[in-house]
């Protein structure tokens, strides 16, 4: 009688159960935190001088486009707090990506300790 090897066949790591429940998991958090990305609602950008700078820019160099001292210096005004208000909300995007990255270099961590994984 002659002994024959069985070989046992190969296991396909990306089919087992906990490979597959640590996708899932890491897709969840993934799509948890994009939804902070993007606020609700229109942006600061389409907001406040927008409309003044195209009136003044489409009346420029007409007698009756002056406009009063008030006037002028409100429209910095607000120009000024469109840059900051763009500036924040670039921050929080930052920020919030950032915090998307971390979280999904964590969850690659977790994953790569894991035995068997």
């Amino acid at each position: 009688m002659k002994a024959v090897a069985i070989q046992q066949p190969k296991k396909n790591l990306s089919s087992t159960p906990s490979t597959l429940i640590a996708a899932s998991v890491f897709c969840a958090i993934a799509l948890m935190t994009t939804g902070c990305v993007t606020p609700p609602g229109p942006s600061v950008a389409s907001l406040g001088a927008g409309s003044d700078a195209a009136y003044l820019n489409a009346t420029r160099g007409r007698a009756d486009a002056q406009i009063s001292q008030a006037q002028a210096r409100q429209y910095s005004t607000q120009r000024q707090q469109v840059s900051e208000e763009m500036a924040l909300e670039q921050q929080k995007k930052n920020n919030t990506m950032q915090d998307i990255s971390n979280t999904v270099n964590v969850v690659g961590g977790v994953l790569h300790a894991i035995p068997g994984l």
